[in-house]
């Protein structure tokens, strides 16, 4: 359900350049995702799924690379992020997760670096979904939609900024080995639960991410972010967190119009089960596995992320790529939540979906 229609009447860590000024409302400047659907290493880089990925400068050109096992390179030709952040998500049948090492611009496009773990933190091969982003000033600041994000080092400082309402993002650390990151968004916004989260750890070890705690007020969003290593155990790891509010992922205000997101949770709270079209998205719920579809939405080329939401160590992955019906219902069957024992768990997954169109 559409936020304005609800309530119209309220308003260099890896080598990667990083340093920001604050923006005021949001632009998307580059922007980039793509869907790896190779599995076993390959030695020269190959393109991806072309129904699954697009660039705002370089269309349907990203490749993939893999020089060993769980290990990738990803190619967005024409892509140039300086002052953004990056996302993964693994999509397998077994438990694990992707993380993203690092990225940086080179002569032919932007490279992003990829790690991805089976269940205990050993490289494993996966496919994945993968996205940059970064975003500008524009001359007017919105009251309802918003474009956030921040790119944080392991001990919380922020190389990367920006939010579309014109304020400053911070981020305080718990405190060395708590692997906890209070993270403050401030904005014009609403005492109950509104928007879409997504987090991706960053670094070469293995780590995985998520949102712990969410507190919403109306002046903004406060969550904090939990990072846990290869053995389920609290750790310090630098790591990228987005949230939109009747934005795409990519940050982009039109087009795309095809998107929306969803925070499966049993009560499905209105305001963060959000569909461009105005049509109502689903979720059914299984015993850590959520069947989610976001109606008349779907049209190839399309990307999704997905984030876990909780207490504890517990992840959240696609349990396969999604799909689009005929009827033009953007499907993912399912994401799946694993506990630190690698058994499927409930969980309450933050979901989210943009086509380019």
């Amino acid at each position: 359900m559409r936020l304005r229609s609800v309530l119209i009447s309220i308003i260099t860590l890896l080598g990667i350049i990083v340093s920001v000024p604050q923006a005021n409302a949001v632009i998307g400047d580059d922007w980039a995702f793509a869907y790896n659907n190779h599995l076993s290493p390959i030695a020269g880089f190959t393109p991806m799924d072309p129904a699954r990925q697009w660039s705002k400068n370089g269309g349907a050109s990203a490749e993939v690379r893999s020089p060993g096992v769980g290990q990738y390179e990803v190619l967005f030709p024409k892509t140039v992020i300086k002052r953004g952040i990056v996302h993964v998500t693994a999509e397998r049948q077994t438990p694990g997760w992707c993380q993203v090492e690092g990225w940086k611009n080179g002569n032919d496009g932007l490279h992003v670096f990829i790690l991805c773990f089976k269940h205990g933190g050993g490289l494993d091969d996966s496919r994945f979904a993968v996205m940059a982003t970064e975003s500008s000033p524009a001359p007017t600041i919105p009251a309802i939609p918003v474009h956030a994000y921040v790119f944080a080092n392991s001990i919380g400082t922020v190389l990367a900024n920006f939010n579309s309402s014109g304020f400053t993002n911070s981020v305080s650390h718990g405190g060395p080995g708590s692997g906890i990151y209070k993270v403050s968004l401030p904005m014009r916004g609403f005492n109950d639960p509104n928007g879409n989260f997504q987090v991706t750890a960053v670094g070469s070890k293995p780590a995985r991410c998520k949102i712990a705690e969410w507190v919403p007020s109306a002046n903004g969003q406060t969550v904090i972010v939990a990072c846990f290593d290869g053995a389920s155990m609290p750790f310090d790891t630098a790591w990228t967190l987005s949230y939109n509010r009747e934005l795409p992922l990519i940050g982009e205000s039109g087009p795309p119009k095809r998107y929306g997101y969803v925070w499966a949770t049993p009560a499905l709270p209105p305001m963060t089960n959000f569909n461009s079209a105005g049509a109502a998205n689903t979720v059914s719920f299984g015993g850590g596995q959520y069947l989610v579809t976001f109606k008349t939405i779907g049209l190839h080329e399309d990307h999704m992320q997905v984030t876990a939401f909780g207490k504890g160590p517990a992840y959240c992955l696609l349990g396969n790529v999604w799909f689009n019906s005929f009827f033009g219902d953007a499907t993912i069957r399912n994401v799946e939540c694993y506990d630190e024992l690698g058994a499927l768990t409930k969980h309450e997954p933050f979901v989210a979906y943009t086509s380019r169109h």
